[in-house]
C-alpha cells in the first residue's frame, strides 16, 4: 500500500512571501510611504521572505517529520523505534561456487572468488564462509557471501569464474546455481508499512497467530513478503514461504535465518513460536508465468524497453495477486497499458492463453518469457 500524499493544511493558503508582505504594507498607516523602493518596503519585504520560508517549507517538513505516513529517513527510525522495529540492513548475497583441482587443497574461510571486471564496472568479490577442501571426486562445493551488501552481488549462473589471488590447486571455478538474497536498505516506504501494520495490531496478543508469524518473519533482513499458512499439516503446525525484498524467492541464507530468529532451536529464551508449535520455513514453489503481445508503441519506444518495463511491473503485481490467489487475466492487460508507451496492444496471452491463472497456497507466480512484438 502506497503512504498517503501529504495535504497541506488549509491555513497554509496565502502564505507565499508576496501575500506575506502584502499584508505587511497593508497594516502601516496611511501617511506611511508603501511604494515598491520605499523604506518601509524594503525594510519589511525582507521580513516576509523569512516568514515565508518558515511557514512553507520549515514548518511543512516538520509536520511532515511528526507522522510515519509522511517522515522520512532517520525521523522515520524513530517512529519505528517506537513501536519495537528498526529499519533493516542491506543484505549480502549468498550462494555456491563450486571448483574443480587436486584432491586436498583447502580453499580457506575469507578467499575471495570473483566476477571479473567487465565494460568499466568493477569486479564483484564474494568471501569464503568456512574452510573448504576439495574432495575425492576433484571437487569442492564452497559456501560464499558477497563481500558488499546490496542486489549487485545478485548474479547468474556461470558468473564467478575467478580468483582474487591464485591458489595452487585450483584448475576450474565457477558458480553452477544462481548466487542471490542480495538486498538494499529497507526502503522508507517498506518500513513506513510494518509500522502501520504494527500500529494497526496494536493491542492484539502476541500468541503466535498468523498476523505474528508473517511480523517475526518481516522483522529479518532480506525479507519482504512472508506468507503464512496455518496447520499446513494439522492442529500445531504452521509453514512460511519466504520472498527476499527483491519479490523473488528467499534463498536458504536467509529462510535459516528466519528460523532461528522465530525458533531459536538453541536458546529457548528468544524463541518467538509458541512451545510446541511445529514451524516449517522454506521458499514458495515458483508458479512461471509466461506472456505474449503486440504492441502498438509511441514514437522512440522499442518492444524491449516494454518488455522489461512489463516485468518490473508484474513483479509488483504478483503480491496482488497473492492476496487474491489468482494472476487475473485482466489486471495483466491493465498492466500492460499503464506502462509508458504502450499506446495499444493486441493478441494477449498468458500461459498461452486468455484465462486466469490460479495460484495454490504455497504457489508465488513469477514471469517466464516475455515476447513482445
Amino acid at each position: 500500500m502506497a503512504r498517503p500524499e501529504f495535504i497541506a493544511p488549509a491555513w497554509m493558503e496565502g502564505q507565499d512571501s508576496e501575500t506575506i508582505h502584502k499584508r505587511m504594507m497593508d497594516m502601516l498607516p496611511e501617511d506611511i510611504d508603501d511604494t515598491q523602493a520605499g523604506f518601509p518596503w524594503d525594510f519589511t519585504k525582507p521580513t516576509a521572505n523569512e516568514k515565508a520560508e518558515l511557514l512553507e517549507f520549515e514548518l511543512m517538513e516538520a509536520i511532515k517529520l511528526m507522522h510515519p505516513m509522511w517522515a522520512y529517513g532517520e525521523w522515520l527510525d524513530i517512529h519505528a523505534a517506537e513501536v519495537g522495529l528498526t529499519r533493516k540492513a542491506a543484505n549480502q548475497a549468498s550462494g555456491t561456487v563450486t571448483v574443480t583441482g587436486i584432491t586436498g587443497t583447502t580453499i580457506p574461510a575469507g578467499f575471495i572468488f570473483a566476477v571479473p571486471a567487465t565494460g568499466g564496472a568493477a569486479a564483484i568479490e564474494y568471501e569464503v564462509i568456512t574452510d573448504t577442501d576439495i574432495d575425492q571426486s576433484g571437487t569442492a562445493d564452497i559456501l560464499v557471501k558477497a563481500v558488499e551488501a546490496g542486489t549487485k552481488g545478485n548474479v547468474a549462473e556461470d558468473s564467478i569464474v575467478i580468483m582474487k589471488t591464485p591458489i595452487k590447486g585450483i584448475t576450474g571455478i565457477t558458480n553452477q546455481a544462481p548466487i542471490t538474497g542480495g538486498t538494499e536498505e529497507e526502503s522508507d516506504d517498506d518500513l513506513w508499512q510494518r509500522i502501520d501494520d504494527a500500529n494497526a495490531g496494536a493491542g492484539e496478543s502476541f500468541v503466535g497467530n498468523d498476523s505474528d508469524y508473517k511480523r517475526w518473519a518481516e522483522e529479518v533482513d532480506g525479507v519482504g513478503t512472508a506468507l503464512v499458512i496455518p496447520e499446513w499439516q494439522g492442529p500445531g503446525t504452521v509453514k512460511i514461504i519466504l520472498l527476499d525484498s527483491n519479490g523473488t524467492a528467499a534463498n536458504p541464507t536467509i529462510i535459516g535465518e528466519v528460523y532461528e530468529y522465530i525458533v531459536s532451536p538453541g536458546d529457548r529464551i528468544k524463541r518467538k513460536a509458541p512451545i510446541g508449535a511445529t514451524v516449517t520455513v522454506d521458499r514458495p514453489n515458483e508458479l512461471t508465468i509466461d506472456y505474449a503481445f503486440t504492441l502498438q508503441l509511441e514514437a522512440g519506444y522499442d518492444p524491449g524497453t516494454i518488455e522489461t518495463a512489463f516485468k518490473a511491473a508484474m513483479l509488483k503485481y504478483y503480491a496482488e495477486a497473492k492476496e487474491e490467489s489468482v494472476v487475473r487475466y485482466t489486471r495483466v492487460a491493465a498492466v500492460l497499458t499503464g506502462i509508458d508507451g504502450v499506446i495499444d496492444y493486441s493478441n494477449l496471452t498468458v500461459n498461452g492463453g486468455a484465462a486466469n491463472i490460479p495460484i495454490d497456497d504455497d504457489e508465488y507466480p513469477v514471469t517466464g518469457t516475455v515476447t513482445a512484438s
